[in-house]
């Protein structure tokens, strides 16, 4: 008997044991001792408490708690056998039916705690039922069990390694083969095929745009594909809130008059128009425009990159406004070649007024013209001096300038000069204007 054991546990002090002799100390503590046993899950502490309970037992004096002693033991030793005999069946359950090594090695923990157990802890056969005892004595094999579980799952293990290696070698094989399929024309077709399938228009018309380009712009199917692609790409977009993308894939497949893609392109023009503040830049017709002025009904624009290689006059001759080739290109080509119907339909044909100089009189202006595109007047500029923003080059205005065959311009810090400059000169480039309805 271990009557030196280190107790560590720190039993409840719910008997004053001031005054008790003793035999009555060395009672109390076996009860408790006895009471946390009873209420221990795992049976190595069951045993561990028993164990204690019977070690204070013993130190009383007498033989009064013989019988007692004789009981704990039958408990200390039942719960042994059991617990290793639940234990051992778990671990062998886990065992018959492991898959993987984390299953083998979890019935090694088992078994090895069986094992490491059983050293120390023997189970007397006097003590515990014959059936008992006899189904703890197979226990015994736990070491070598513990070993075979082992070797299971190292076994497992290198299996799997050898998968691993078996199926990364053959993964490497398909993406070198995709690879080379992928560059391939009947690849880039297929993917085509299969983005738009599952929606994804945008993968669908690049796919179909690379198709079309490897062929040289010859294979027509795949264009007429590239076009029904993006503009469902557009109306996706414009579900998804995205109204940059919209704009960007209506304004791509407009160029072919694809179904009503131009007017989806100025219904997003529109939105813009409404909510783009002074001085801020809005797409329009494919540009950028900078907002000069906002009023109930329309909105007045100028192209924020100026147009350069443009001639105020062709011929070179004097002209005003009104006679000049800028306006006639502005009017005609600039305005046909650039602007889907429904934005010309909402660019204003306005009254475009020609005076003279305000600050050099005498200089013909020309006659009021009726236009859609013109250049600012000297006192537009100066008007709207705060909306513009400073260019790199000089920019015509409509305003004659102090002398025959001159113009007045803006300079690129933004400075009015109305004392103007050779209209032949082919060095000043061209902002053009519009009005734009917002109804």
């Amino acid at each position: 008997m271990k009557n030196d054991e280190k107790i560590d546990i720190k039993l409840s002090m719910d008997v004053d044991m001031e005054g008790a002799t003793e035999d009555e100390k060395n009672y109390i503590t076996a009860m408790r001792y006895i009471n946390i046993a009873e209420h221990m899950k795992q049976f190595e502490d069951q045993d561990k408490y028993f164990h204690r309970a019977i070690l204070y037992l013993q130190k009383i004096e007498g033989n009064e708690y013989k019988e007692l002693i004789t009981e704990l033991k039958w408990k200390k030793y039942k719960a042994r056998a059991e617990g290793k005999i639940g234990l051992y069946e778990e671990a062998c359950h886990i065992r018959d039916k492991a898959k993987t090594a984390t299953d083998y090695y979890s019935a090694q923990a088992l078994f090895q705690r069986i094992a490491k157990y059983e050293v120390k802890h023997p189970i007397p056969q006097k003590f515990v039922a014959p059936e008992t005892f006899e189904k703890a004595q197979h226990c015994t094999d736990s070491k070598e069990q513990a070993e075979y579980c082992e070797q299971m799952a190292d076994a497992v293990n290198a299996k799997q390694r050898r998968k691993s290696l078996v199926a990364s070698i053959a993964m490497i094989a398909v993406i070198i083969a995709v690879i080379l399929f992928s560059r391939t024309t009947e690849a880039r077709r297929l993917l085509a095929s299969a983005y738009y399938l599952v929606g994804d228009y945008t993968g669908s018309y690049q796919k179909h745009n690379a198709v079309y380009e490897r062929s040289g712009k010859t294979d027509e199917g795949a264009y007429n594909k590239y076009l029904d692609a993006r503009y469902k790409a557009g109306l996706k977009a414009v579900e998804d809130g995205d109204m940059a993308t919209a704009y960007e894939d209506f304004h791509a497949v407009a160029k072919d008059n694809y179904k009503d893609s131009s007017a989806q392109l100025f219904a997003i023009e529109q939105e813009y128009l409404k909510n783009t503040p002074l001085s801020e830049l809005v797409q329009f017709a494919g540009f950028e425009w900078r907002v000069l002025d906002i009023q109930s009904d329309k909105v007045l624009l100028i192209k924020d990159e100026s147009i350069s290689g443009i001639p105020f006059n062709e011929n070179g001759n004097d002209c005003t406004w009104s006679t000049s080739s800028i306006r006639t290109w502005l009017n005609g080509e600039f305005l046909t070649e650039n602007f889907y119907k429904e934005e010309q339909d909402a660019i204003i044909e306005n009254t475009v007024s020609n005076t003279e100089n305000p600050y050099y009189k005498g200089v013909d202006a020309g006659e009021d013209t009726k236009d859609k595109v013109f250049l600012l007047s000297v006192e537009e500029a100066e008007k709207y001096v705060d909306q513009l923003h400073e260019t790199k080059t000089c920019w015509w205005l409509r305003t004659p300038g102090a002398a025959e065959g001159s113009m007045s311009f803006v300079y690129p810090n933004k400075e009015v000069m109305p004392y103007g400059y050779d209209l032949t000169t082919k060095t000043f480039n061209t902002k053009p204007a519009i009005w734009v309805s917002l109804k």
